[in-house]
């Protein structure tokens, strides 16, 4: 293994190489030879190549490096990402002494009196652990070791000293690290790797994903054993099945790659758009199918958090996506922090309808379509303004790894239709009216009185009073902002335009007053309702909800007539 030194210098030379690759770009870009496209795309193939071997020659963190990087097709060429996606299959094992060394003075005993029938060759390698098949001494249990790679913290410490400095200089000398901050971006990686480094917290997180999906029997997470987990080895169930990837051995076993795949989508949903506890690392080494049919989970080093406020806004994001709304998207893009301010929302918007357009009919199977659809996106992100936080560029690397690996299970889903009949009813399922403990108590009400056909209609009067108070609420502040860049001239308009900005704020403001007005009728009727059935703790508040209601409303028309009449007299 290299000395620190040298294993610096090398990553330096590294990233040297690639800005010499950059300027040879630019200098055949310039010449505008007729065979300029084939020379670029075999620098990009070259560039990848020598990734991989100097990866592979370094170990440790490059890898790890190169295994982000390889699922970055989104930003990076397709002749580059391609050569780096074969280091999942090439991580070389640590030596069988240095893992018994280190299993040993974890636990302070021979391995033996640990575990037995310990396979010395691991049934998988990774960048930063490794895994091998043995027993418990006490209980005979199967049981899957997972081990790190010994010294592997010193040499991620050496690693990251010499990424950090490699991603300052990129933010300050390119445009690309400029444009996707490389040196936040770096902490957001420095972070991950640390945490995948302490093993106690993967079983916290391996705790926290198996009980989002206990009622779900189609998913399993193995069982992990506390008494053996420590922060550099951890005892989990073993588990036996298929690599998604070996559509074949699915095949013999009479297992449906097209369910597989579909319950893959379902569950990565349900993380980002319910639990906002995602899985960011999803190669193929990370997943089983049981025999029994089971997707199964194995790896929760890399992990992440959606807040919960964004959680909302992707499904709001899936929903305006199916239903084919660019402006719809691109509001969640604005909200989730993915637009400069100085965009041009007009340019942006006829982007974003292309690309849905090109997505909802372009099918995920290796070809032309798929290849001009990538092309397609990545002049999008490089021509756009646009800007992606460090921790959703891992949330985003994870979206194009699950596609990849759904395209090998199932090339001819059909994803939108899978999506419109699992995003959107999980999505509703979330909604903060749903999942309130009051609105429950009341739809069981309205079942007891009025059977299952009230509680439907209910559930869809409540729905729709939900999305016409969305509007309410969100169509002032639009016009708002519309209006005060027209005052400052940030858009030129035609005085009838004006004009109708106007009137279209009014009407808007008019229909906030109707929903509140209209919520306190309806509060009045299920009052009265409640008090016919003697349901007198409901009736007074229903009754006390109704009366409050009818004054905001009554204090908003007023606030609403003054606003008005001083904008009429200026």
């Amino acid at each position: 293994m290299p000395s620190q030194l040298k294993r610096t210098l090398a990553i330096f030379r590294l990233a040297l190489s690639y800005w010499r690759d950059y300027r040879n770009i630019e200098r055949i870009e310039r010449q505008q030879l007729p065979d300029a496209e084939q020379v670029i795309q075999d620098i990009y193939r070259q560039g990848g190549i020598r990734f991989r071997q100097e990866a592979l020659r370094l170990q440790g963190l490059i890898i790890k490096v190169g295994q982000f990087l390889s699922a970055r097709t989104d930003v990076l060429p397709l002749a580059f990402t391609k050569e780096l996606q074969q280091l999942q299959d090439q991580v070389p094992a640590a030596p069988f002494d240095d893992i018994r060394e280190l299993i040993e003075s974890t636990f302070h005993k021979p391995l033996q009196e640990i575990f037995t029938d310990f396979e010395p060759a691991p049934i998988a390698a990774a960048s930063l652990g490794q895994v091998h098949k043995a027993r418990l001494a006490t209980t005979h249990d199967l049981i899957a070791v997972k081990v790190q790679r010994p010294n592997i913290r010193d040499l991620a410490k050496t690693d990251l000293k010499a990424l950090a400095r490699v991603m300052a200089f990129l933010r300050r000398w390119t445009k690309v690290g400029r444009r996707i901050d490389t040196v936040k971006l770096f902490e957001e990686f420095r972070q991950s790797v640390y945490r995948e480094l302490d093993y106690i917290q993967e079983q916290e997180h391996l705790l926290r994903f198996k009980k989002n999906f206990s009622d779900w029997p189609m998913i399993k997470v193995p069982d992990v054993y506390p008494d053996y987990v420590h922060s550099t080895v951890l005892v989990m169930e073993y588990v036996e099945g298929i690599k998604l990837t070996d559509i074949e051995q699915l095949r013999q076993h009479e297992l449906n790659p097209h369910q597989l795949a579909a319950i893959l989508i379902e569950a990565y949903l349900k993380q980002i758009v319910v639990d906002g506890f995602v899985q960011i690392d999803p190669h193929p080494g990370n997943f089983l199918a049981g025999f029994d049919g089971r997707l199964i989970f194995l790896d929760f080093g890399m992990m992440s958090d959606i807040v919960p406020e964004h959680i909302d806004v992707f499904g709001r994001l899936v929903e305006y996506a199916l239903a084919q709304n660019a402006h719809g998207v691109v509001d969640c893009m604005i909200d989730l922090g993915f637009v400069r301010p100085s965009a041009n929302l007009e340019v942006l918007t006829r982007a974003v309808s292309v690309m849905l357009a090109r997505m909802a009919g372009v099918p995920l199977q290796e070809g032309p379509a798929l290849t001009a659809l990538v092309h397609d996106f990545q002049d999008f992100l490089y021509e756009e303004p646009l800007q992606f936080p460090a921790h959703y560029m891992f949330l985003g690397r994870a979206i194009g790894m699950l596609f990849g690996l759904v395209s090998t299970l199932d090339p001819d889903l059909d994803w939108m239709a899978l999506l419109k009949d699992k995003a959107l009813p999980m999505i509703n399922e979330r909604r903060v009216l749903w999942n309130n403990r009051y609105y429950q108590l009341l739809r069981e009400q309205v079942e007891r009185l009025f059977g299952p056909t009230g509680k439907l209609l209910w559930d869809r009067g409540a729905q729709k009073v939900v999305q016409w108070g969305q509007i309410g609420l969100r169509l002032p502040e639009t016009l708002d902002k519309s209006l005060s860049r027209i005052a400052y001239g940030a858009i030129e308009t035609r005085p009838d335009v004006t004009a109708i900005l106007r009137r279209l704020d009014y009407l808007s403001q008019l229909l906030t007053v109707a929903i509140i007005l209209g919520s306190a009728g309806l509060m009045a009727v299920l009052a009265a309702l409640w008090h016919g059935h003697h349901l007198l703790g409901f009736s007074g508040i229903f009754y006390v909800a109704s009366g409050l209601l009818t004054i905001l409303g009554l204090i908003k028309i007023f606030k609403m007539k003054r606003y008005h009449s001083r904008r009429r007299r200026h």
